[in-house]
């Protein structure tokens, strides 16, 4: 059983202004390419396909955002180290992180982190 039974994907955002409005709570996960990001959200809501988990490493190429609850929310960042998406999709990535990182609704980061591969 979840402590978020009701959890549901909210939005994927290609560009902060397509970020959902900036209040309550979010904590963001990151991760390496294929570190296992989705699959620790869908094992934190209890729910095996909430977020899209794939064997293919940078499958995750915009920040999808999960609501919890009315004010709560998890944000699916992209993985880092390796990344299926064009250059021009890449180079956008930064400044989004960026924007993300500035939001007063980001109350925290945990970094999933694959034991054989490191960080």
């Amino acid at each position: 059983m979840s402590a978020f039974p009701h959890a549901k994907f909210l939005l994927s955002a290609a560009a902060a202004a397509q970020f959902p409005a900036d209040h309550g709570t979010e904590v963001a996960i990151a991760g390496r390419s294929n570190a296992g990001k989705s699959s620790a959200i869908n094992a934190l809501v209890a729910q095996r396909a909430l977020a899209r988990a794939s064997k293919t490493p940078g499958r995750t190429r915009l920040i999808n955002f999960f609501a919890l609850a009315a004010e709560a929310r998890l944000v699916d960042l992209p993985g880092y180290g390796y990344a299926s998406a064009p250059e021009r999709e890449r180079r956008a990535w930064p400044a989004l992180i960026e924007a993300l990182r500035r939001r007063d609704s980001l109350r925290g980061v945990f970094l999933i982190v694959d034991a054989r591969r490191g960080f």
